[in-house]
């Protein structure tokens, strides 16, 4: 438990806001989930638990930062103080300005003792900070009524309409300049659907030419929504100014395409990457948002039990050896990786990788861009590496038996390689090396372990409610599902939905995994050419928690629900 929590407990306590029993059970609450690898605040779990109301917590936690409690309720928002902070910083930081107040920016804040956060404000809007505390489901309200200007902007936006005035697009005419709110169709649609993509933190949006318009959808927290449709009369247009941006033919509209750009947003840069697919009603086209200034995540914060973050910090320490993640596309393997080069990142190691693209650029490690026309393949960068002497080497991915087999040979000779593949789970991984081709021998001999993993969306804090089941009839559904014994009933949570989480019942992800260590005797099992179920047998024997047992321990936990957990695994 840290200080902090300790602190407003024994505080929430002392004001007789709750009881000491009542403090007792959520600390035991709090500290389950911290062995699934999620980090939750106590005055969240106290609410959830029906302990207390979020005003009475968020009194509480006011008076243990020594900064204002403020009820928004009535309070007027003017559009020149909301103008002050940028909306991508105000989502970053939780924050959301309320009022100006003798030179100074008040500011509520989810975290108020947030240094860097007030550091950042400060520079950004020029004045001195006030922090003050409201309800955290107010801020998450306010934060999206915000966002949410933006969507409504797009949707009054003209050429989002369909319209029997059909204003047709010159290709010849069209306005290829970089210019914001150009008053070219083309250029304004993708500007403004760019924004709106940025503010939902979608990861994808999709634009997909159907016969009665093109149909608009972003994919956020790993689910795709459908947001908008538009006329076609504007579909080649916007088709032609995003291939432009992205150093793609403009005559071929015939074969898939790749490309790559950047846009900028409130000072932040984000690369795009962009995808063309010929289809029957014109070219569709995916557009991946990549964004750099997220920050690294920390390994500890990705939802590693305790044990699995001890497996991990032993892999990523061995001086030499091959480390692997696997899992769909979409599962968070680079982010894996990226958490693990961070933890290692030190002066005294030289850190190489070849990644397709590179997601993230991190400040002391040396990153190579893969592009095949240019020569720079995986297996050819791997090759130009090890002529660096590198320490630790990152393959983005083992496409192929020349990389597999050159990985493998690169951990063999004193270098720590890590890489992705993409297999069902930690004992497919290793099969999918020998059924690529990589002989068993180099497969075995070099393997330190396998990370397999997937993410499933977290349950919204704010509006999830609580629902009774019947452990006979889960049982029958999921026989693996964890209960204790003699438990006849299971007190889990379902999504509802509200404002915070847009009406989803979900915010945010959290990772699931299991970890397979290299034993003598799962390397003997690779040796012999033994199948997946042998492999996963023995490395279950030795520790290794599944994949399902742990995303079911998290529905157990109220991290997720019982419909998500069937979503990703059923």
């Amino acid at each position: 438990m840290s200080d902090e929590g300790n602190y407003l407990g024994e505080q929430l306590v002392r004001s007789k806001v709750i009881t000491r029993e009542q403090l007792q059970k959520a600390l035991e609450v709090q500290a389950e989930r911290a062995k699934l690898g999620e980090k939750t605040h106590l005055g969240g779990i106290i609410k959830e638990l029906g302990f207390s109301s979020e005003e009475k917590i968020s009194r509480a936690l006011a008076k243990q930062h020594n900064v204002p409690y403020v009820d928004v309720d009535n309070l007027e928002i003017s559009e020149n103080v909301l103008s002050l902070i940028p909306r991508n910083k105000a989502n970053r930081h939780k924050v959301f300005p309320i009022k100006q107040e003798k030179g100074a920016l008040v500011v509520a804040m989810m975290y108020p003792e947030n240094e860097e956060a007030l550091a950042d404000l400060r520079a950004t809007t020029g004045k001195d900070i006030q922090p003050v505390l409201i309800k955290d489901g107010e801020l998450e309200k306010l934060l999206r009524k915000v966002n949410k200007k933006l969507n409504e902007e797009i949707e009054s936006f003209e050429f989002f309409k369909q319209s029997k005035q059909k204003k047709a697009l010159d290709r010849k005419n069209l306005d290829l300049s970089p210019d914001r709110n150009s008053g070219n169709p083309a250029v304004d649609i993708l500007n403004k659907l760019l924004d709106l993509a940025v503010q939902e933190q979608a990861n994808d949006l999709h634009i997909e030419p159907q016969i009665d318009g093109v149909k608009i959808r972003f994919r956020i927290d790993g689910i795709l929504h459908k947001k908008f449709t538009i006329d076609r009369d504007y579909h080649e247009g916007l088709v032609t100014r995003i291939k432009v941006l992205a150093n793609m033919d403009i005559t071929d509209n015939r074969t898939p395409q790749d490309g790559r750009m950047s846009i900028e947003k409130d000072g932040e840069t984000i690369d795009v990457r962009v995808a063309t697919l010929p289809a029957h009603y014109g070219e569709r086209v995916t557009l991946r948002l990549l964004f750099h200034e997220e920050g690294l995540m920390d390994l500890a914060n990705l939802g590693f039990t305790n044990q699995q973050l001890e497996r991990i910090k032993e892999l990523i320490n061995h001086p030499y050896g091959f480390m692997v993640v696997s899992g769909p596309t979409g599962s968070g393997k680079s982010t894996t990786l990226y958490a693990a080069l961070s933890e290692m990142n030190t002066d005294h190691k030289n850190i190489i990788t070849v990644e397709d693209p590179i997601e993230k650029k991190i400040k002391g490690i040396n990153q190579i861009q893969y592009n095949e026309k240019q020569g720079v393949t995986f297996a050819r960068g791997l090759r130009a590496m090890l002529r660096n002497h590198p320490d630790v080497i990152m393959v983005g991915e083992i496409r192929d038996v020349e990389t597999g087999n050159m990985s493998t040979q690169a951990a063999l000779t004193g270098h720590l390689v890590m890489s992705t593949i993409h297999a069902g789970d930690a004992s497919r991984a290793v099969i999918h090396f020998l059924d690529m081709g990589v002989e068993p021998y180099l497969v075995e001999s070099s393997l330190t372990g396998v990370i397999s993993q997937r993410l499933m969306r977290k349950l919204c804090q704010n509006c999830k409610v609580k629902s009774r089941v019947n452990v006979k009839k889960l049982l029958k559904f999921i026989p693996d599902f964890p209960v204790n014994e003699g438990e006849t009933a299971l007190e889990l949570f379902k999504a509802k939905g509200c404002a915070v989480c847009d009406y989803s019942g979900y915010r945010g992800r959290t990772g699931v995994y299991e970890i397979l260590m290299a034993s003598d005797k799962i390397r003997n099992a690779i040796r012999g050419s033994k199948s997946s179920h042998v492999i996963q047998k023995i490395a279950v024997s030795e520790g290794m928690a599944p994949l399902r047992y742990n995303a079911l321990q998290k529905v157990k936990n109220a991290i997720t629900s019982l419909e998500e957990f069937k979503r990703v695994f059923m």
